[in-house]
C-alpha cells in the first residue's frame, strides 16, 4: 500500500513480525508522544489506510537491547531522511530525552495497570517513579525548546512531546491519587497522608498549563490533529472540561476524515459516553463506528459484545466474542504476548463459555472455559529471551512480601489477579451441578477454594 503524498509526518504504520513486537512498542510509544498517530499492522496481515509513512520492522532487529536501540535510531533517520531536517529534524533531539528517561515504559505504566483493582505498593511506586521521569523530560524539552528557538516546523513536534509528558503525568498523578484514597496504595494511614502531601505539593497541569502549546502547534499546522486528540485527552480528565473533550476528538476526526486511524478515536468517544453520560445509545453507534472504521478493533468489538448480551442476543455476543479470537488467537502462544492481549483472550473464552452455558452447550463451555483457564495460567510471555514481561518490567530484583523477587514477577501476579480465574471456577461448578458432573465439581469446587 503506498503511502500518502505529504510533506511532513503526521500519522505512520508500523509492520511488524508477529512474534517480534518490543520495537513496535518502542517506536509507537514515541511517535505517540510527540502527537503522531501510530497505526500497528502484522506482518502479512497489512490493513488499513495509507499513512504518511510506513516502517517495516525486520526479523532480528529484536535480538538484544542494543540491536532495539540501532532499529529505532535507524527508522527514526528515515523518517528524517524521507521529509528533511527543516520538517522533522526535531524528533532526533527528542528522542535522546525519550530515551534518557525511558518514557516507553513509563507510558506502559498507565495503559495497562492503571485501572486495576490491585493493591500492589510496588507497582504504584513504579508509577510515581514513571510520573517523575516525564515530569524530568518535561524540563529536558523546555530547555530544548529555548535552545532550538522556535522557526522551524518541527518545534510541532516539541510541544507536542511537551503536551504529552503534562497528560501523563496528571494520568499517573490522578491513578496515585485515587489508589490512596480508596486505600490500595499506602499501608496505614500515616502512610497515605505522606504520599497524598507528596502528591499535593507536586505539579499537576490544568488546561491553561497545556493550551498553550496546543494552541502554538495549531497556529503553525491548523491540520495537525494529533493536538486536537491530545488537548481533547486531557480535558477528559478535567470535570470542568470533560464535555468539550469530545469536541476535540471529533476535530481531529474532521481533518483525518474516513480513515481506518480514527478507529481509536471514535472509540473514545464512546468510553467517554459509558463513563460520564452513561447514554447507551450513543456509546454503541461510537463503537459501531469504530468497528467500522477498523474491523480489527477488538476492544471496541468487545463493547459490542456487552451490548449484545445486555439485550440477550446471545448468539450475536457469542458471534462478536468469536471475531475477538479471530483476531488474537494467533498470539496466544507467542513470547511477545503483551497483558491487555492475553486479557482479552481470556475474557473472549470466558464469555463464550458463559453464552454456550445459556445456550445448554455444555461441551463447547466447557471447552471455553479451560481455554480461559489455559490462558490464566500461560506463561509463554514470561519464559524465553524474547519473553515479553522480563523485558518490559525487569529483572531486577526487588523487595517484596520479605523476599526478592524479579520486578517483572511482581506484575505478572497483578495481572492475573485482574483476570479474576475465581469466576471461571465458579462456572465450571455451575456447568457441573447441570450436568451432574461430581468428579468437575470436586475439581473446580478445590480451585475455587485455592484461588479464594
Amino acid at each position: 500500500m503506498e503511502e500518502l503524498e505529504v510533506t511532513h509526518l503526521r500519522c505512520v504504520k508500523i509492520v511488524h513480525p508477529l512474534s517480534e513486537v518490543r520495537l513496535y512498542r518502542m517506536l509507537s510509544a514515541f511517535f505517540r508522544l510527540v502527537g503522531v498517530f501510530a497505526c500497528e499492522n502484522i506482518e502479512g496481515h497489512e490493513y488499513g489506510d495509507a499513512t504518511d509513512w510506513e516502517c517495516k520492522v525486520e526479523s532480528g532487529q529484536e535480538a538484544s537491547e542494543n540491536a532495539l536501540f540501532l532499529g529505532f535510531d535507524k527508522a527514526l533517520e528515515k523518517v528524517i531522511e524521507k521529509f528533511g531536517e527543516k520538517e522533522v529534524g526535531t524528533l532526533r533531539e527528542i528522542s535522546k530525552i525519550y530515551k534518557k528517561y525511558d518514557l516507553m515504559r513509563a507510558s506502559y505504566a498507565q495503559d495497562y495497570f492503571g485501572d486495576s483493582e490491585i493493591e500492589f505498593d510496588e507497582i504504584y511506586k513504579q508509577m510515581e517513579n514513571a510520573r517523575e521521569r516525564f515530569l524530568s523530560a518535561l524540563e529536558d524539552l523546555n530547555a530544548l525548546e529555548a535552545a532550538q528557538g522556535q522557526d522551524a516546523y518541527s518545534m510541532i513536534y516539541l510541544w507536542a512531546a511537551k503536551s504529552s509528558c503534562r497528560r501523563r503525568s496528571n494520568e499517573l498523578y490522578t491513578i496515585l491519587w485515587n489508589a490512596i484514597q480508596s486505600k490500595k496504595y499506602g499501608k496505614d494511614e500515616a502512610k497515605r497522608d505522606e504520599l497524598k502531601k507528596m502528591l499535593w505539593n507536586g505539579d499537576y497541569y490544568d488546561l491553561d498549563d497545556i493550551n498553550p502549546d496546543i494552541e502554538k502547534i495549531l497556529k503553525r499546522d491548523p491540520e495537525f490533529y494529533g493536538a486536537y486528540a491530545i488537548r481533547g485527552f486531557v480535558m477528559e480528565m478535567d470535570e470542568d472540561y470533560s464535555i468539550d473533550s469530545v469536541k476535540d476528538i471529533k476535530s481531529a476526526i474532521s481533518i483525518i476524515g474516513e480513515k481506518s486511524y480514527t478507529s481509536y478515536l471514535y472509540y473514545r468517544i464512546g468510553r467517554y459516553c459509558e463513563r460520564v453520560r452513561s447514554n447507551l445509545d450513543v456509546k454503541i453507534d461510537y463503537y459501531k463506528k469504530a468497528v467500522e472504521m477498523d474491523s480489527n478493533n477488538y476492544r471496541a468489538i468487545c463493547k459490542l459484545a456487552e451490548y449484545a448480551k445486555k439485550e440477550q442476543r446471545y448468539e450475536d455476543a457469542a458471534e462478536l466474542w468469536e471475531k475477538v479470537l479471530r483476531i488474537l488467537e494467533e498470539r496466544k502462544a507467542l513470547p511477545s504476548l503483551q497483558p491487555i492481549e492475553c486479557a482479552y483472550l481470556y475474557r473472549a473464552y470466558h464469555e463464550l463459555g458463559k453464552l454456550y452455558t445459556k445456550q445448554g452447550k455444555y461441551d463447547e463451555a466447557i471447552a471455553s472455559l479451560k481455554s480461559a483457564e489455559a490462558m490464566y495460567l500461560n506463561k509463554c510471555n514470561e519464559e524465553g529471551e524474547k519473553a515479553f514481561y522480563p523485558w518490559m518490567f525487569s529483572r531486577k530484583e526487588t523487595a517484596w512480601k520479605g523476599e526478592l523477587v524479579e520486578g517483572w514477577k511482581i506484575y505478572k501476579k497483578a495481572a492475573k489477579d485482574k483476570l479474576q480465574i475465581i469466576n471461571v471456577y465458579v462456572d465450571f461448578l455451575d456447568i457441573a451441578a447441570r450436568i451432574n458432573d461430581k468428579e468437575m465439581f470436586e475439581t473446580y469446587r478445590s480451585k475455587k477454594d485455592e484461588a479464594a
